[in-house]
């Protein structure tokens, strides 16, 4: 026999539901009574905890307005209950997971949305590392030493992504978003406080995204949410292709073998076999072999990390021969820019005073931009002078194509140092057009006979 007061009372806000203890052939049975709208409905259980169950329910829907839920009755309502029992632990509302399903199937197109959600769960992990960007920074140079890239990349990498990590020495790699990279770039200054060029700036946004791809494959970013790939280019200001003509080269040469003769290696090599000034600045004297005739610029030293073989002209092999060694570097100078620019200086200086109206101004990547202008025109392969310049034959064929003539090539190619040597002993005065014979000294005062 059930003890307690009856009818127990549940309530909800203002709802009221009542249960009823009645004896039916000596046992015990309770009655949930409630109203929906006018009509009184009751049901009986036999377990007075079932009973409070149905009764809580009741006035918590009744409360809640959804008065038609209370209408359902076999399959349908035992299907709505199992709907809010598995709602229940993430506390999403029946309603909303039906609307969030039905968009889902739409963008799927029928598809699995189980699969997708896994696929999804793969690519965006949830528990992924919180690396801060300097940490991020520390493995990818020590990466890139392992792989045994040059000394001149690992400098650019340091010195571009250090100011990059003290930007952002706080922050989880994952968290940078593109327009924060895009105001760093904005915000970059040069050592005398101007705004970096835009190929500068593009330098920079190159190797953030090296970092961020790296960060990618070491699972400290989402698959395919690189942020750099949104962030904007600056337009560049691409200047035509700049050349020597072959009488400028003839004076380089002629003032390098006077005043530096280490330079000849170097500049021949840039003028007739057109590697990049890095990988000259990189080249051994041991990968240049004379005998075979050719220049291996090995992958590690390469811009394109891809080994290729560079033939020696015949012209080539006659300026070198005098200066090869077994091994070492070709570049004699550890600053071989500076000691270029002393040289285009001699040679303007010696120009402008044999010919006042001549002038010399070094251009920048000439030597290779001639190589490849001339070899174009000597040959009229650009997918063979592609191969040998580690370039695409689509920008060999667009940048060099038609800007020098075949014999301007022929001239070019003919340089060797005879005929060098020629032509500077026809630039110097001669006796009777002011220069002082050898035998003749002139006394202060006196003019020369």
């Amino acid at each position: 026999m059930t003890k307690g007061k009856f009818p127990k009372v549940v309530k909800v806000g203002h709802t009221i539901v009542k249960i009823y203890h009645a004896l039916n052939r000596g046992c015990d049975a309770y009655t949930v009574s409630y109203y929906l709208g006018d009509k009184r409905v009751r049901k009986s259980f036999a377990d007075l905890g079932l009973a409070t169950t149905e009764a809580e329910t009741v006035a918590k829907k009744l409360s809640e307005g959804e008065l038609k839920v209370l209408d359902l009755t076999g399959d349908a309502r035992l299907s709505y209950v199992r709907a809010v029992q598995a709602l229940g632990p993430i506390g999403v509302p029946l309603e909303v997971a039906a609307l969030d399903y039905a968009e889902a199937h739409k963008i799927l197109e029928g598809g699995s949305i189980i699969d997708a959600a896994r696929f999804y769960a793969k690519h965006h992990p949830s528990k992924m590392p919180k690396l801060k960007v300097p940490e991020v920074v520390a493995e990818l140079i020590a990466a890139k030493e392992q792989d045994g890239v040059s000394d001149v990349y690992l400098k650019d990498l340091r010195g571009r992504l250090d100011k990059f990590a003290t930007k952002f020495a706080d922050r989880p790699v994952s968290l940078v978003t593109a327009a924060e990279i895009e105001d760093f770039l904005r915000g970059l200054k040069d050592k005398e406080g101007q705004t970096l060029s835009a190929r500068s700036r593009n330098n920079y946004r190159r190797l953030i995204g090296t970092l961020l791809y790296f960060a990618e494959t070491r699972g400290y970013l989402p698959k395919g949410l690189v942020e750099v790939e949104s962030v904007a280019i600056a337009r560049e200001e691409h200047a035509d292709i700049e050349i020597f003509r072959p009488e400028e080269l003839e004076r380089l040469l002629w003032m390098a073998k006077r005043t530096t003769p280490k330079l000849i290696p170097f500049l021949a090599i840039g003028a007739f076999a057109g590697l990049r000034h890095a990988e000259m600045s990189r080249l051994d004297w041991s990968e240049v072999r004379l005998d075979d005739g050719f220049i291996e610029v090995k992958a590690s030293k390469a811009k394109t990390a891809s080994r290729r073989l560079v033939p020696i002209p015949d012209n080539l092999k006659l300026w070198l021969q005098d200066y090869r060694q077994v091994e070492g570097p070709v570049a004699a100078y550890a600053n071989m820019t500076k000691q270029l620019l002393w040289l285009a200086e001699s040679v303007d200086e010696a120009w402008r005073a044999e010919n006042p109206p001549g002038k010399f101004e070094w251009k920048r990547n000439a030597l290779r931009h001639s190589y490849i202008s001339y070899r174009v025109a000597q040959i009229q392969n650009v997918a063979q002078v592609a191969l040998e310049a580690g370039n695409s034959p689509r920008m060999v064929f667009s940048s060099y194509r038609e800007l020098v003539r075949p014999k301007d090539a022929e001239a070019w190619f003919g340089l060797t140092p005879a005929s060098v040597e020629a032509a500077g002993e026809l630039r110097a005065p001669r006796h009777g057009q002011g220069a002082t014979p050898e035998n003749v000294v002139v006394l202060p005062g006196v003019a020369a006979a």
